[in-house]
């Protein structure tokens, strides 16, 4: 088991120690598996990005990897971890084709520059994701609000822009476990996922869990809603 793997069974033994947390791993995982997790504008980007597998439907994933995925949604919707959508070339292609991938990437959204490792051998990412400057994020405060009175209405986050400043993340191309996603956050403060289908990757920042989130959150944001 990777080391990864490893953080996303601790995190699941400890949510099962509470049924109230474990039963919402679960409804989380409804959530995902009947699509109540996409967005308009993004798709099933939001979800994809958070954790994917081509392999396993998200019913049949290993549970800690469902605890891992419920956890990250959760952290987006508390807030200590903001993201944006980043539009590129396109969607991309299989692993193998590296040399698209990197054409497509070359028309990443100013001001994010994304690399693609052309090599890779044994790399723990796929390439880099870069800005020069401060960039704005949505961040969850928390809070949600329901769109009408119906029983099964779509919940959505209440949020506000927050920035950080130039800086760098790990950019996941196509599949990844959200128990990596998770890794990234904590090891680098930040994440890029480009998964299949998408043509947008999204760049999640840790502002508030872990070491990471402390030094991140005591760069720029401040904990204060920036409405302008």
């Amino acid at each position: 088991m990777t080391v990864h793997e490893d953080l996303a069974e601790g995190i699941w033994d400890d949510i099962r120690e509470d049924p109230e947390e474990a039963a919402a791993v679960f409804r989380v995982q409804k959530m995902h598996t009947g699509g109540d997790l996409d967005d308009e504008g993004l798709g099933s980007a939001y979800a994809n990005s958070l954790g994917s597998s081509a392999r396993f439907q998200p019913s049949r994933w290993p549970v800690h990897q469902t605890a891992a995925f419920a956890y990250l949604h959760a952290l987006v919707g508390g807030g200590q971890v903001a993201y944006v959508p980043i539009s590129t070339g396109g969607t991309p292609g299989p692993d193998a084709d590296r040399i698209g991938n990197a054409e497509l990437l070359r028309k990443t959204c100013r001001p994010f520059h994304a690399e693609l490792d052309m090599t890779q051998n044994g790399a723990d990412f796929d390439g880099t994701l870069e800005w020069a400057e401060k960039i704005r994020l949505e961040r969850g405060m928390g809070s949600y609000y329901y769109e009408n009175a119906c029983q099964n209405t779509k919940q959505s986050r209440l949020t506000y822009l927050a920035t950080t400043g130039a800086s760098w993340a790990p950019l996941e191309v196509g599949d990844s476990w959200p128990s990596r996603t998770l890794m990234h956050l904590a090891q680098f403060g930040a994440v890029a996922r480009w998964p299949y289908g998408s043509k947008f990757i999204l760049l999640f920042v840790n502002f508030g869990w872990g070491p990471q989130g402390e030094v991140r959150s005591s760069w720029e944001d401040n904990s204060t809603a920036d409405l302008t």
